[in-house]
């Protein structure tokens, strides 16, 4: 993949009333046509490295080195709306470049379309309701064609249809235009709905990188596995023969090489593989229901499982989802490939 944006060895030192921050990044490469989200919590530096890129903040160390002739532009966790109509807000930053009418006219009402605001081009700015607003935002930025561009919380205050729709714009357009895209958020649904690659930051550190599966289903520490939604973490003794086995007495099949040793098993709620225990059958790892919610769309189940509490999701109102209670005893499989190991070390 082309290298639209590649930062090496950035130390940033961010100061606030509540003491310094300091950022390091070894090595971070931002490539064209894809979408990379930095995932993390609060405070963990995502806002801070998002304004070095953009060079709004200056590091004390380490380069920042352009790949392309393109611009980079950034929008901010807030988006403006400057006076006057929806299509003066497209065209204003291409006016400034000095392009020709017929060029600025085409990339702002292209813009408007892709973002799906091409019917409000004539209703002013000030009126937009904030979804509105951030697709004007999205679509003033495309305008420019950047070659990089940087987005700070861009799903923020939108409910989960808007999110959706928003993140399948922004994917077309990437799709559309080749421009690398950077998405800073602590949402990990938002990661997920859009990105071609995560990077997990905690602590002004970068932790992991990689394509979206890699991070979700093999994080590299415990700490890493909790952000990314790998919510079931027991520790375990791993036997030479690749199975793990817990306090408990249960036992779990691993795809493991690892030498033997203490470990933390990682399962992602999605991986269990639950069935209604039949009267009278042998159950090797059965689990009972200790507690479950629902919030119309998703039954999030917690289930004991010799001593270890494990989490899982069921479709609400169908299938297993509708023939379980508190205590009713269910047959618990997981894919050895599914069993992530973590070193206790």
């Amino acid at each position: 993949m082309k290298t639209a944006l590649l930062a090496e060895n950035l130390e940033i030192l961010k100061k606030s009333k509540g003491g310094d921050f300091e950022l390091i990044i070894p090595e971070l490469a931002i490539y064209r046509d894809e979408v990379l989200v930095i995932l993390g919590p609060n405070g963990s530096g995502k806002s801070t490295l998002l304004r070095t890129l953009a060079g709004v903040d200056i590091p004390y160390a380490g380069t920042l080195k352009q790949k392309t002739n393109g611009r980079v532009t950034m929008v901010f966790q807030r988006p403006i709306a400057f006076a006057g109509s929806v299509l003066h807000n497209a065209r204003i930053a291409l006016r400034a470049q000095g392009l020709s009418k017929q060029v600025v006219e085409k990339r702002s009402q292209d813009a408007l379309t892709h973002f799906g605001i091409a019917h409000l081009s004539e209703r002013p700015a000030s009126e937009l309701s904030g979804g509105e607003l951030r697709r004007l935002a999205l679509a003033r930025a495309f305008a420019l064609e950047p070659a990089v561009l940087l987005l700070d919380e861009p799903f923020d205050d939108l409910d989960a249809r808007a999110q959706e729709a928003l993140s399948t714009d922004l994917r077309n357009a990437v799709a559309q235009t080749g421009t690398a895209v950077v998405v800073v958020t602590h949402d990990l649904q938002r990661a997920a709905l859009v990105s071609d690659r995560i990077a997990v930051l905690l602590q002004g550190r970068m932790r992991q990188i990689g394509t979206q599966s890699e991070v979700l289903n093999q994080p590299v520490d415990r700490e890493t596995a909790e952000l990314v939604g790998m919510s079931n973490l027991i520790q375990a003794e791993l036997d030479s023969q690749g199975l793990a086995h817990f306090g408990s007495g249960q036992a779990i099949q691993t795809k493991s090489v690892n030498s033997p040793g203490p470990v933390y098993i990682g399962l992602r709620p999605e991986h269990l593989k639950l069935e209604l225990s039949l009267q009278g059958q042998t159950i090797l790892n059965e689990v009972r229901v200790t507690a479950l919610a629902s919030d119309g769309l998703l039954t999030t189940l917690h289930l004991d499982w010799g001593g270890e509490t494990l989490r899982t999701h069921l479709v609400a109102g169908r299938g297993l989802a509708r023939q379980i209670d508190i205590g009713t005893p269910l047959s618990l499989s997981v894919l050895p490939e599914d069993v992530h190991i973590l070193s206790r070390n």
